[in-house]
């Protein structure tokens, strides 16, 4: 369908925050923004930014860091954001393939789930070094699996009756939401273990990569009870956000009736409630865990190998 748009129909700002929320441990942030080469006073660029998750990462040592996103939705939650924050960020709309930026701009420019989605992720890392200044590091981090290499649904008390059938529909769901708009059409870009390689084959030197591990679950004592009311609030907001806007195509109602819409809705408040009214619960661990890579590489002084096809 051409009229889709990624931050309404896949992933809407509140389901992008609260994914992006654990994404890459606390602890690893000063690594990241080590390897990424982000200093006080590096000028840098997070293209592909969203609502902005990334942008404030690297911002948070000083830097002033720009984030450009081609979706109005993920800039418009992203400027909300950083009036919470005390942070030298700023954010444009904008295409990827054609930056709205001098040449030579930028220290560092970085991406996050980014090339394996951009459908000509080449003219994009051309437009990524164009405003790079020689010698300036490119990064990107990249999921190395667009679904949890490890998942589990918990084990809730007896008394959470809703668990079997909230599951149950929560997998409908996205089987159906996947029918009506494949998410297969819509990840075009570089295989993430393909992505130092792409690197280094666009004339970027000195190509290093480094794993980012993650593990989230709302049973980790090591969270606070903020943290996990944001997680909550996050998932309820965005799922029933992305069933209304799905609810509204004509052929959704063939793979997925009203009734179990509304079901689905009520199971998903008594979850939420009850995850709300059991913050310090420790025997639950309904928990996912992933990987990410973090690939960076060097712009060399004179670039001539790189050429947009």
């Amino acid at each position: 369908m051409d009229n889709m748009q990624w931050s309404v129909h896949f992933q809407n700002p509140e389901f992008l925050e609260r994914s992006r929320f654990h994404l890459i441990q606390p602890e690893m942030e000063p690594l990241v923004r080590k390897w990424c080469h982000v200093k006080p006073d590096s000028r840098v660029l997070d293209i592909g930014c969203g609502t902005g998750y990334f942008t404030r990462l690297l911002a948070k040592e000083g830097a002033q860091v720009t984030g450009l996103d081609i979706e109005q939705p993920f800039i418009e939650y992203a400027v909300r954001q950083n009036e919470k924050d005390d942070l030298r960020v700023s954010y444009v709309q904008g295409d990827a393939l054609d930056l709205p930026f001098e040449d030579e701009s930028f220290d560092v420019v970085a991406s996050h789930a980014f090339l394996t989605m951009i459908p000509d992720p080449v003219r994009a890392v051309f437009e990524m070094l164009r405003v790079l200044r020689p010698g300036g590091l490119l990064a990107s981090v990249t999921p190395m699996s667009f679904m949890p290499e490890a998942a589990d649904p918990g084990a809730y008390p007896p008394e959470c009756t809703w668990v079997e059938e909230f599951s149950f529909l929560y997998r409908e769901l996205y089987i159906v939401y996947d029918r009506i708009v494949p998410m297969a059409g819509y990840v075009r870009g570089v295989h993430p273990a393909y992505i130092p390689r792409f690197l280094a084959d666009q004339g970027l030197l000195q190509v290093s990569a480094y794993p980012l591990g993650k593990l989230f679950s709302l049973s980790n004592a090591a969270l606070t009870e903020d943290e996990k009311r944001f997680w909550i609030d996050h998932f309820e907001e965005s799922e029933i956000k992305k069933l209304d806007v799905f609810m509204e195509i004509p052929e959704m109602k063939k793979h997925f009736s009203v009734e179990q819409a509304e079901r689905f809705r009520t199971l998903l408040t008594e979850k939420c409630t009850w995850l709300r009214d059991h913050l310090q619960e420790n025997s639950v661990w309904e928990w996912s865990g992933g990987a990410n890579l973090l690939a960076t590489g060097i712009k060399p002084d004179l670039l001539n190998s790189v050429r947009p096809l």
